[in-house]
């Protein structure tokens, strides 16, 4: 008999097992909700009928990552073990230079499962909420209803002097992949081929959560905000290497900040342990480590 799940079952377990564990899963809702429950991407496990398990694999790039759950109830019973060998089958494992394995870092039974996986550690991210705005600094930066932003900006020829500039933010388009292309791969250090697969990757919905960041009119970074059940998470965040230190990255981030609560969102961000500059400047303005994800490569055998 085959079986169906809709994405309200996957949220129902998710919340059961959230509430069971008290951890935060990681499931890339805005992925999820970019496909159909149907699409074989992802994989589910069930019994008498009902949802007990679920896989959700995401392809970024050369990269997929892997994050899921089962029911408290039904663990033990190697359901997972059984849909993680289905997802990791030959052509997926030729398909991506690297597989990573995502699970909560505070989660006991995530960490008991991948000890029985063939993976290694590979690295930590911070998941960080807006607390309080903090609006301290030396750029200061006057924001409107509209996404232009006026910002004073130390001028590179003469120390001491500050000019008024606008900085712009505009939704990213089909024309606009070079650009986010050629500033992840900058910015994050992704090898140009892997950042324009991500993109080409990328549903039109999830192109759309893109945002470039203009200085004068030009590209001078991007920024992506995802909105999900009263959460934006902003991820993405680049600035041009050669316009950091200026004041730019902080005034677009503080109007998003603006912009987001004026909507009615909790904002969020993630960002890596190893990035201490990035921490400081989302402290500045007010976020606060909530939790973090632990992310584990698959070792090929």
């Amino acid at each position: 008999m085959t079986h169906t799940f809709t994405w309200d079952d996957v949220a129902a377990l998710q919340k059961n097992v959230e509430q069971r564990d008290g951890i935060s899963l990681k499931l890339n809702w805005d992925t999820l909700l970019a496909g159909k429950e149907d699409d074989g991407v992802h994989l589910a496990g069930f019994r008498d009928g009902k949802l007990v398990a679920f896989l959700g694999k995401y392809s970024f790039g050369g990269s997929l990552e892997i994050c899921g759950m089962v029911h408290p109830d039904y663990r033990r019973q190697g359901i997972f073990t059984g849909l993680l060998e289905r997802a990791l089958d030959a052509p997926t494992r030729q398909a991506h230079a690297k597989i990573l394995l995502n699970a909560p870092g505070d989660s006991q039974t995530g960490k008991r499962f991948l000890d029985s996986v063939r993976c290694r550690f590979a690295f930590s991210e911070y998941q960080m909420k807006l607390e309080a705005p903090g609006f301290a600094g030396e750029h200061a930066a006057r924001t409107n209803d509209s996404d232009v932003v006026s910002v004073s900006l130390a001028s590179a020829g003469e120390a001491g002097k500050a000019d008024d500039v606008l900085i712009s933010l505009a939704p990213a388009g089909e024309g606009d992949k070079a650009i986010l292309q050629q500033l992840d791969s900058e910015g994050f250090k992704m090898e140009p081929e892997e950042a324009r697969r991500f993109y080409e990757e990328m549903s039109p919905a999830e192109l759309a959560q893109n945002e470039l960041i203009l200085l004068g009119g030009e590209p001078a970074g991007k920024i992506r905000v995802s909105r999900h059940e009263g959460e934006a998470w902003i991820y993405g965040f680049v600035v041009d290497a050669r316009l950091r230190g200026q004041g730019i990255g902080s005034a677009a981030l503080r109007h998003v900040i603006k912009r987001e609560q004026a909507a009615g969102y909790d904002v969020w961000l993630e960002v890596a342990l190893d990035n201490p500059n990035a921490k400081k400047l989302y402290e500045n303005v007010g976020f606060r480590v909530q939790r973090s994800q632990d992310y584990y490569e698959y070792a090929r055998a």
